[in-house]
């Protein structure tokens, strides 16, 4: 028996997000008509690497380069250009979600806790040059930014070079 879908309906809004205030990229938030937290486990078991916080009920993950984030009744995803991306993405999130809700009786669900590495962890791996090109005035602030999901790995070209250090982040989930 097919079971129903988690979520059926949703609003999206586009906003601007706080760390990239009058940017180009912006951020998808769908708003939800039905409490998710009950597929947060089975997420953290299917998808790779999510950060999951069983208490303060939400869920984030990356993939292609974006950060997705579940809360009870919201989905947010980063780093959108487009409110026609943003619908493309939040649909595809919203049918990933549904098919794992669905295949949950095959799944056993994680409730272990993952949370994001520490800024300073971080920090430690990267050059330390403070040499701007990722944008940034510092290597402090890419590492804030990657933590938020506002950059990615391959925004710091010194970093790309130095392979170990670049494996190490990714082990942070990064």
């Amino acid at each position: 028996m097919q079971d129903q879908a988690l979520i059926e309906e949703y609003d999206i809004e586009l906003c601007n997000p706080a760390c990239h205030r009058g940017a180009s990229v912006w951020s998808a938030k769908a708003r939800l008509f039905r409490d998710t937290s009950e597929v947060m486990p089975y997420l953290n078991a299917s998808l790779d690497r999510p950060m999951y916080d069983k208490d303060n009920r939400y869920i984030i993950w990356k993939e292609g380069g974006r950060k997705y984030a579940l809360r009870p009744y919201e989905l947010a995803v980063s780093l959108i250009l487009d409110r026609e991306k943003a619908m493309e993405l939040v649909e595809k999130a919203v049918a990933e979600i549904n098919r794992i809700w669905g295949s949950r009786h095959e799944i056993v669900p994680d409730h272990s806790r993952r949370t994001p590495p520490r800024l300073l962890d971080i920090l430690k791996l990267l050059p330390r040059t403070n040499c701007g090109e990722c944008g940034l005035q510092s290597c402090m602030a890419f590492a804030a930014g990657l933590i938020e999901g506002a950059y990615l790995l391959e925004d710091c070209s010194p970093l790309i070079k130095d392979e170990e250090a670049l494996a190490c982040l990714k082990e942070l989930g990064l």
